[in-house]
């Protein structure tokens, strides 16, 4: 055996209270709001999140078939915890996805350096990475499950319809997260071949291992935005702060200048004003224009790309208004009335998420999207925000 199961056992198990403290010190540092949540209910978090931790420590040494038992019971748990938290936590129940998205991280990180440590083993390392990363995701699914299953009994018939298309996401995203952690699986399942072999090639083994990591953090981001666009906007609009578009506009230009930089394409951004003021999140609006512009960078094909961005301002309105244009294949009609629907895409590879969520984040704080587009022309996309002309 390539590792000692009981000093791997014990060592993770004197890691969960690290792994709690750390936690609850990343969250106290978000905002006011998840501060408060935790300190007025630490006992509680403790308890469910130490029981959590500890059930799912054990399901990594069960042999395939209690483990394939376990996953079934631990989605049922989440569901029902899910229900519960409705119930209970309705009201913050952003705080505590943000809580379960921070807790899963902190765990992964901890956790993986542990394994590392103690399993010398590749082959054995990666199914324990994987076991670990399939509790953490199917627990969260069936949470998010019993949670939309319970507000789909409160709410009016308008926002009834809304949760249903959110059932639908719920019910799809074990699918959507199993295909990867088969991939993973089954490059561990190469690996443990090629260590047979009389030669190993440690450049393959770590070229296999780099793909394992980013389908790890593919896993990551679809999670991460299933929850941004489960959850209800209008309770974090307090959280926001007057900051600079002009700024958010440099950030994600150089980000996306790193992305394109052995493509054919040329970005360009036009501004008249060094501050422009908004009221709303940065860290937000960044990751909307990013999605957009990932859009764009999608759409050009063997042809010459060109991304204008331009940033305006309307003193009747208030209001800033930025443009991103391209020369893209463009988005035929009969498809553009849909792109915000969750789940629909144009691309071969594309989740259907990541527009959903950009109009609500826009939204959230008074915004509005429009998409104007023409096949073998381009693509317009127009954000409008509110626009804060002075700050006190």
């Amino acid at each position: 055996m390539s590792y000692r199961e009981n000093e791997l056992r014990s060592s993770l198990t004197l890691a969960v209270p690290i792994i709690l403290n750390r936690h609850y010190h990343s969250v106290n540092f978000k905002n006011i709001e998840s501060a408060w949540f935790v300190e007025t209910h630490k006992e509680l978090l403790d308890s469910t999140f130490s029981s959590i931790l500890m059930s799912i420590i054990e399901a990594m040494f069960l042999d395939s078939f209690d483990y394939d038992q376990y996953l079934k019971l631990l989605e049922k748990e989440g569901f029902e915890q899910g229900v519960y938290t409705a119930e209970i936590f309705g009201d913050h129940f952003d705080s505590l996805l943000e809580m379960s998205k921070d807790l899963n991280l902190t765990t992964q990180n901890i956790m993986f350096k542990i394994i590392e440590e103690i399993v010398d083993d590749s082959t054995i390392r990666l199914i324990f990475y994987n076991r670990l990363m399939e509790c953490n995701w199917i627990r969260f699914t069936g949470f998010a499950q019993g949670y939309l299953s319970n507000k789909n009994q409160q709410i009016d018939h308008l926002h009834e319809q809304k949760i249903a298309v959110m059932g639908q996401m719920a019910a799809g995203m074990a699918h959507e997260i199993r295909n990867p952690l088969a991939s993973i699986k089954g490059f561990a399942q190469l690996i443990n071949n090629r260590l047979y072999e009389p030669e190993i090639k440690a450049d393959e083994l770590r070229a296999y291992l780099d793909i394992t990591i980013k389908e790890i953090d593919a896993l990551n981001g679809l999670v991460t935005d299933f929850l941004v666009l489960a959850r209800k906007g209008d309770g974090t609009k307090h959280n926001g702060v007057v900051f600079n578009v002009i700024e958010v506009i440099h950030r994600v230009n150089n980000i996306v200048n790193q992305l394109i930089l052995s493509d054919d394409i040329i970005l360009s951004v036009e501004y008249s004003l060094e501050n422009v003021m908004t009221f709303g999140s940065a860290s937000q609006l960044e990751q909307v224009i990013l999605n957009i512009l990932k859009n764009s960078i999608d759409s050009f094909t063997a042809f010459r790309g060109r991304i204008d961005i331009s940033v305006t301002t309307t003193a009747e309105t208030n209001e800033i208004i930025l443009i991103f244009k391209d020369n893209g294949e463009g988005i035929p009609q009969d498809k553009l009335d849909r792109i915000f629907d969750p789940f629909f895409t144009t691309k071969q590879k594309g989740t259907g998420i990541g527009l959903s969520i950009c109009k609500q984040l826009i939204e959230m704080y008074g915004g509005h999207i429009k998409v104007d587009s023409e096949v073998r022309v381009g693509t317009s996309v127009i954000v409008t925000l509110p626009w804060v002309v002075k700050v006190i």
